[in-house]
This record gives C-alpha cells, sequence and structure tokens, in this order.
C-alpha cells in the first residue's frame, strides 16, 4: 500500500506540473507568462510539497539578503531537492533558478515554463559545452538572478554521503563576482528516494549558512569552505 500511496503522490505531482506550466504557456500568450510564473514558484512549490505529503522547515533566512545575488550551494539527496529550494524561496522572498539536463528542454510546456525561469541547459560530453553552460550561468547571474547549484553533480547514492565537490559552481562565483551561500537539505531521500519510483510522507528541512565571500579567494578555496560548511552540518568531517 505504501508504494502505491508513494506513486499515486508522483502522479499527482505530474499533474500539478503540467497544469503550471500549461497555465504560463497560455497567459504568455495574452500577456507576461514569465512574470506569472515568477510570482507562483515559491507558493506553487509548497503547495505541491503540500499535496505529496512533505512537511518543510526553513532556516538561516537571515543569512540571505534579498537585495543582492548569490551561487546557493549545498548537498544533493533527491530529485525534489529543487523543490524544496523554489518553497523555500518563496518563504525567504527570494528566488532561484538552477541547471538542467539539456534534454527536459524538449518536454512540452516544461521546457517552456523552464525557460521563463531562465534554467541554464547543461550538455555533457565535452569542456566546450561545459564551458558554454559556465557562461550562460555568469550571464543569468549578472541579469541579478540566484543561481542554485549542487557541487556533488548528481544525487548521493545511500541519501547522506556527501561526494567530492566539482570546481565549475565556485569558478562560476568568482567569475561573476558573487558570493556563496552554502545550504544543507534533509529528508528529501525519504520524500523521493533515488532508488525506486514514488514520493512518500516525511519530513524535509533546509538550511541557509552565511555566505562565503568570494573576494580574494581562488576557486579551490571557495570550494573548499563551502564543502567544509556542508560536511560539519552533516556531520561528515
Amino acid at each position: 500500500m505504501k508504494k502505491i500511496g508513494g506513486i499515486l503522490r508522483f502522479l499527482k505531482a505530474v499533474i500539478f506540473v503540467l497544469n503550471y506550466a500549461i497555465a504560463t504557456y497560455i497567459v504568455n500568450i495574452f500577456g507576461n507568462g514569465e512574470k506569472f510564473l515568477k510570482q507562483r514558484t515559491g507558493s506553487g512549490a509548497k503547495k505541491l510539497m503540500d499535496i505529496t505529503g512533505a512537511s518543510i522547515t526553513v532556516s538561516g533566512t537571515e543569512n540571505i539578503d534579498t537585495n543582492k545575488h548569490y551561487i546557493f550551494v549545498g548537498n544533493h539527496r533527491s530529485y525534489t531537492d529543487i523543490l524544496v529550494i523554489f518553497a523555500a524561496g518563496g518563504i525567504a522572498g527570494c528566488h532561484f533558478t538552477f541547471m538542467a539536463k539539456k534534454e527536459l528542454f524538449h518536454i512540452p510546456f516544461l521546457g517552456k515554463a523552464m525557460q521563463f525561469l531562465h534554467v541554464i541547459s547543461v550538455e555533457r560530453g565535452s569542456t566546450s559545452k561545459a564551458m558554454k553552460s559556465l557562461l550562460e550561468a555568469i550571464e543569468v547571474i549578472k541579469t541579478g538572478r540566484n543561481v542554485v547549484i549542487f557541487p556533488e553533480g548528481t544525487r548521493s547514492n545511500d541519501g547522506h554521503t556527501l561526494s567530492p565537490f566539482k570546481k565549475g559552481a565556485f569558478t562560476i562565483a568568482k567569475r561573476a563576482e558573487v558570493d556563496v551561500i552554502p545550504f544543507v537539505i534533509e529528508g528529501t531521500e525519504k520524500y523521493m528516494p533515488k532508488k525506486g519510483f514514488g514520493m512518500y510522507k516525511a519530513d524535509v528541512s533546509i538550511k541557509f549558512y552565511p555566505p562565503i565571500y568570494t573576494h580574494d579567494k581562488t576557486d579551490a578555496e571557495i570550494m573548499n569552505e563551502a564543502e567544509n560548511v556542508i560536511k560539519e552540518a552533516l556531520c561528515q568531517k
């Protein structure tokens, strides 16, 4: 029964997201789809978590200056991590975008909604393609948007252990001349596990930590500082 419930919640989520995407597409025909979606992303993410059985606790929002923009980096436990980030943004009063596989942009309506959110397309396979994504991220940040990056590059295998960080996020922060805010998400490995198919009732939390200032630091120094903050929070030092 638990598995069936998880599948049903996942189907609810798919329908909810597609409805949002279609509504945005229709609004854009007659008005401003980007503005429509931006105003509803935080509340929509929170509502989606409610209907799929997840409660959320957000802390550390005092570390975010909403008059500035940042690179946000954190641990990656589940596909639902970005949903938690959006819901937290609604509570904190800031907006986020993120990086996603190029293939997702080909999904009808969803791809268009991702464009409205200025989601950065990632095309893996070569250094030149990776550089293109990096440059796009820098341009997005310079327009005044916060970018979320999971520097592990993939979800944790066991939902807990932090994998070694990749340097890309910190290179972007350095080149865009913005500071880095680490965050830690817990509980999403139960909400939507890596293995299996479904969404399950869970208590989820996200905590934002003080900014890491990037001025006069190398990419590696910024990365090590962020990784240590997150490891210490997860008791993995």
